[in-house]
């Protein structure tokens, strides 16, 4: 792309959004000026660049976008979605283990547009994530992966699963191996419900998010620091786009987990590498 095309779609915040505007159809002058809630003498001047360029045509008061102005728009969106998610907090990205999420999802990473960054206050620093007891106290479906582990975790999927509702639970290797020591009462309890599928990911070369999280209508999701650790940070977002590219993050791991339908599986019991479970 010419230096040109980067300065106008980039370097002014007007044109941007007069573009992305257009992208769904035809729109009055008059439409977009209370849509961008800007005054129209300061539209207009960008109005007559972007015709200059060739990315728009204007009848009178109606604007439209031309073949190469759809070109534009649709690689311009996903950038400026994923600038949009990055945005919330610059220190929280650069300090994430970013390749804990596959990168077809990382690239996708706009997708999550409209979340924000939670932290629990210092009262509930111990206790389980408030976002996810209130997200999950009364779900009409439930999907959730988890490669930490918390005390309080066992008990919490016994109540979902008693909820009765379609429940797959995935858990990395080291997370399981807690229920099998020091919670397997709760882990029988758990399997002897119909509507729970619990699997376990059993490959310690594959990089997890330590929280994917998913209800009918929210998404939490929690990643490493750079330095391995789950720190109680998540980006949670309730766009129906967050929920879905969530949905599919799910998906990705649990076709590569192992189903477990009993505590007893040969394999189960065999010791792992201590640094596979993420504190």
């Amino acid at each position: 792309m010419d230096s040109w095309m980067i300065n106008l779609l980039l370097f002014s915040d007007k044109r941007r959004d007069f573009l992305l505007l257009l992208k769904d159809g035809p729109k009055n002058i008059d439409v977009i000026v209370d849509e961008l809630k800007v005054p129209r003498n300061s539209l207009l001047p960008q109005i007559k660049k972007l015709k200059e360029k060739g990315l728009i045509v204007r009848d009178g008061d109606d604007c439209r976008l031309t073949i190469l102005g759809n070109i534009i728009v649709r690689k311009l969106q996903p950038l400026v979605d994923a600038a949009l998610v990055l945005d919330i907090d610059e220190y929280f990205w650069v300090s994430r283990k970013l390749d804990t999420l596959p990168s077809c999802f990382l690239g996708r990473v706009g997708e999550l547009k409209g979340c924000c960054l939670v932290e629990p206050e210092p009262e509930h620093v111990f206790d389980l994530i408030p976002e996810i007891v209130s997200a999950f106290r009364e779900p009409s479906r439930a999907m959730m992966l988890f490669s930490y582990f918390h005390p309080l975790l066992p008990s919490f999927f016994l109540n979902v699963a008693k909820k009765g509702i379609e429940f797959p639970l995935i858990l990395n290797r080291g997370v399981f191996e807690r229920f099998l020591t020091d919670f397997r009462d709760e882990g029988e309890e758990i399997l002897k419900h119909e509507n729970v599928n619990v699997f376990v990911l059993e490959d310690n070369a594959l990089e997890v998010p330590s929280v994917v999280a998913i209800s009918e209508s929210t998404l939490i999701l929690g990643l490493l620091n750079k330095w391995e650790r789950a720190d109680r940070q998540y980006v949670v977002s309730c766009k129906p786009c967050a929920v879905k590219w969530g949905e599919e993050l799910f998906s990705f791991y649990k076709e590569r987990a192992r189903k477990v339908t009993s505590l007893e599986e040969p394999g189960l019991c065999d010791p792992i590498p201590p640094e596979s479970a993420q504190k």
